[in-house]
């Protein structure tokens, strides 16, 4: 059983191991080439080994394969000419089967310096002894490699895409020495080898190896977004590491255009050249923001990130429209959503764009390039920003482009500065009127949005368009300049729909806390500049009365009374609102020769508006320190001469010492030039003679004896000072009205024999006091006699008496002590006094003759009263 088995399992193999010795036999007599080939022999190179050579882990005489990676270096079929590649045998006929394998000294013909060599235990070889061992090698500088060190022959085979980055690095990196391009860059956008056809169209296999160095660069733009568009300017064949890598530029590609249309003829900014980055700030395609020197200007770019026609910076960010593809520090947020042949639109702020749309499509949304521009809605960029009532919102739909949709005004009504009609909620048409304010357009609307945080002077100052802009923040920003209240705030919440509050320390509103905006009924002078807030501010207190309320504008009146002073405000301040309100100034004004001033107003002598401005008459600062020195107010009085003194500070200031001689003298032309009847050097026509209505009747001049002067005293002969016998002659006497008191211890004249050390001593505890204000500083000479008999101790003699006995009576004889002659009449103003003519008559003073005031400086002499003499 066993033979049997045995032998039938030998029987079949015999005749096996027979025809394979005879066919062993006839492959070496073939291979000798001693004979003829006959039917049945190895014709080919497959015959061995296959062809290509058959790859296996180890020597396998059934399929003639053996350790290599032959098949990933041929394609099939293969011929004895591709192996000349790498192996050093021209032709392969019978006699490369010598025992050794041949190496090409310089494999694929390779450009690297020193060639590309086959290299084992790191030596470079040229052949190898065939051994039942094969110890295998590996390729260094071959260009098939992108002259990268290869894996030791026979390793794992390298597939696509996974190992392309083991010759060239995946994105290419330009090798050892070689330079990487924008590989890098590009693969942000087409990531994989797949990608590599937007450049590259026959690259996604390792056949492209094999022919490196030894053929052009194969570039070509017809995959999408390019579409066959583009051309590329550089080497096609300078490309290996050890080459020079010289680039060129692209040019008319989608991916580099402005992204204005999907399809040929692209423009762009900048055209890039090949291994040089493009600046981050966008730039390079299709301009970027304002702050990069390069706008964008296309649709309404300029309106929005550049300059615009106005001369106006906006600022607003990219990332606002196009949150899908950029951030808010211009950096690419997904690169899906650049470059992908649409204009990707999304409004980032949720606070700011709720439910926004583009074109009628809720964002994101993926616009074609090219195709018509749609309208914005549901933007808080473009609406008015809340509704009347401060509740609500209402959008505008302006259309991208189209610059008159969306222009200044359109939103809410704005400074019409655009001939757009003024934004009318709340209290913005009061404020906006030109009876509010004085300014024009859109300077009126920084008053209260100094959004830009720019000085404010004036005029429009670019502040909503400024660098530092807070417009269409998602506030309504509420920023006072600092001219309008270093403290000015607005009480409430700047957020949109969160009703009206009040402001508080606006100039505009003289510091007070305003109503709550939006409130309807007006508010009048006094809401702001209330009689308490007056009186605390400079020196109004003594200028107004402290009881009743004034009227603003157009009051010129002088309402003044017997106790308090009462000036119309216009005297000081403008006749008119228009222009004067609301300015963040203090508006003052002497100027005599406006429209609707007053009666003493127009005795000014200003005849400029302004402060610290010539013939302006108000010198100073405002707030600080305010002088007036061209107001008849504080004037000498005199009509014919008018002499202007130059006030105290508004701010805390006031007269000091003799409070009538800083205006008028005291007595008037005395230190301060004005009616010489007052008082003069020439006094009836004697020169050096001073003298007027002053002291008394002939005071100075009265004999007691023929040899003596009488003393001023109290006593029964004294010349003046003695009220029984001698009336004082001051203000008193002809200014009854506004003066009562009859002595003035500052009176110029007075001063001359009343000083200390004198032996009348100095006057004290008799200051000048204006009796009536109503009846002083109200522009007229108010001449008021006081009903009193004159009595004089200037005595006539008894001869010449009675050419006087008709005016005067004589009391206890001529000289005696205690003799004095009395008037007849007490002064009687409405009989003896024509203001007409400034002429008096009937007075005792001048023994009932008529005088005229004006007659001085000599024109009345002695003879005009003494005409009997």
């Amino acid at each position: 059983m066993g033979t049997e088995n045995r032998t039938k399992r030998t029987s079949g193999a015999v005749p096996v191991l027979v025809a394979f010795a005879a066919s062993m036999a006839l492959v070496l007599f073939v291979l000798c080439g001693t004979t003829p080939v006959h039917a049945g022999t190895i014709t080919s190179c497959s015959g061995c080994h296959g062809m290509p050579p058959a790859d296996a882990a180890f020597r396998n005489i059934s399929t003639g394969g053996f350790a290599g990676n032959h098949g990933t270096h041929l394609s099939s079929p293969a011929s004895a000419g591709d192996c000349t590649r790498c192996h050093n045998n021209s032709g392969y006929l019978n006699s490369h089967r010598d025992g050794k394998i041949q190496m090409a000294p310089n494999i694929n013909t390779s450009p690297a310096s020193g060639g590309g060599l086959y290299k084992v235990s790191g030596s470079a070889v040229t052949f190898r002894n065939q051994t039942s061992i094969p110890v295998p090698g590996s390729c260094s500088n071959v260009n098939c490699h992108f002259e990268a060190a290869t894996p030791l022959w026979g390793s794992t085979a390298f597939t696509s895409p996974a190992d392309c980055n083991k010759c060239h690095g995946a994105p290419p990196n330009g090798g050892t020495s070689g330079a990487a391009g924008s590989h890098s860059r590009h693969d942000q956008y087409y990531a994989g080898a797949a990608n590599c056809q937007k450049c590259h169209s026959n690259n996604t296999t390792f056949q492209h190896a094999t022919s490196a160095g030894h053929r052009n660069l194969n570039i070509s733009f017809s995959a999408a977004p390019n579409n066959g568009s583009g051309a590329y300017s550089g080497p096609l064949n300078d490309y290996l590491p050890s080459q020079t890598n010289g680039f060129g530029t692209c040019t008319s590609l989608y991916c580099h255009s402005n992204g204005q249309k999907s399809m040929g003829n692209f423009s762009t900014v900048t055209v890039p050249t090949w291994g040089t980055p493009l600046p981050a700030n966008c730039t390079g395609c299709h301009r970027s923001n304002n702050a990069s020197g390069n706008a964008m200007a296309t649709g309404s770019h300029k309106r929005h990130v550049g300059t615009d026609s106005q001369g106006y910076s906006n600022n607003i960010a990219c990332a606002k429209c196009h949150a899908a593809t950029v951030n808010g520090t211009m950096a690419i947020a997904d690169t899906t959503a650049h470059v992908n042949a649409k204009v990707n639109i999304k409004f980032n702020s949720l606070t700011t764009a709720v439910n926004g749309t583009y074109g009628g499509q809720a964002t994101p949304f993926a616009k074609d390039p090219g195709t018509a521009y749609g309208q914005c809605n549901n933007v808080y960029c473009h609406s008015n920003v809340q509704n009347d009532g401060g509740v609500g919102i209402t959008y505008r739909q302006p259309t991208w482009g189209n610059a008159a949709s969306g222009t200044c005004g359109t939103c809410h009504g704005g400074g019409n500065h655009f001939m757009e009609a003024d934004i009318a909620t709340g209290s913005h048409t009061k404020h906006l009127s030109s009876t509010a304010t004085p300014y024009t357009m859109a300077t009126r609307c920084i008053v209260c949005h100094n959004v830009g945080g720019l000085p404010f002077n004036g005029s429009c100052n670019n502040s909503c368009h400024s660098g530092l802009s807070r417009h269409t923040d998602g506030k309504i920003d509420l920023a006072f300049p600092s001219n309008f209240g270093a403290t000015a705030v607005y009480n409430g919440n700047p957020r949109p729909g969160n009703g009206y509050s009040t402001c508080s320390n606006v100039n505009c509103h003289y510091s007070t806390t305003t109503p709550a905006w939006g409130t309807s009924t007006p508010i009048n002078c006094l809401g702001c500049h209330t009689l308490a807030v007056l009186l605390a501010s400079g020196a109004h207190a003594k200028h107004i009365s402290a009881t009743a309320s004034p009227t603003m504008y157009n009051y010129t009146a002088n309402r003044s009374t017997a106790t308090e002073y009462d000036f119309g405000c216009s005297n000081c301040h403008p006749v008119t609102a228009t222009g004067n309100h609301y300015n963040s100034v203090i508006d003052v004004t002497l100027k005599k020769d406006e429209a609707g001033v007053g009666s003493l107003r127009a005795k000014n002598s200003a005849t400029a508006v302004g402060i610290n401005v010539a013939n302006s008459g108000i010198t100073g600062t405002t707030k600080v320190s305010i002088r007036c020195s061209m107001a008849y107010c504080h004037s000498n009085g005199n009509a014919a001469g008018l002499v202007y003194a130059t006030t105290p500070d508004w701010y805390g200031g006031s007269f000091t010492g003799d409070r009538c001689a800083n205006c008028h003298g005291n007595a008037p032309n005395t230190t301060i030039a004005g009616s010489k009847s007052h008082y003069n050097n020439r006094f009836l026509g004697y020169t050096s003679n001073p003298g007027g209505h002053q002291i008394a009747i002939h005071a100075m001049g009265i004999y007691s004896s023929p040899s003596g002067l009488a003393k001023a005293g109290t006593g029964s002969d004294s010349s003046h000072g003695n009220a029984a016998t001698s009336t004082t002659i001051g203000c008193n006497i002809c200014h009854y009205l506004t003066v009562t008191a009859d002595r003035n211890d500052d009176n110029f004249v007075c001063k001359t024999c009343h000083y200390a050390g004198n032996s009348v001593g100095a006057l004290a505890g008799n200051p000048a006091v204006i009796a009536d204000r109503s009846k002083h500083v109200n522009g007229t000479v108010d001449v008021a006699f006081k009903p009193v008999a004159v009595l004089s101790k200037a005595q006539m003699r008894s001869i010449y008496f009675t050419s006087y006995s008709g005016t005067f009576k004589r009391n206890g004889g001529y000289k005696t002590s205690g003799a004095y002659d009395s008037a007849k009449a007490a002064l009687n103003t409405a009989t003896m006094w024509d203001g007409g003519s400034k002429t008096c008559s009937n007075v005792a003073c001048h023994n009932s003759q008529s005088v005229k005031w004006t007659d001085n400086d000599g024109a009345t002499t002695c003879v005009n009263c003494h005409n009997a003499m």
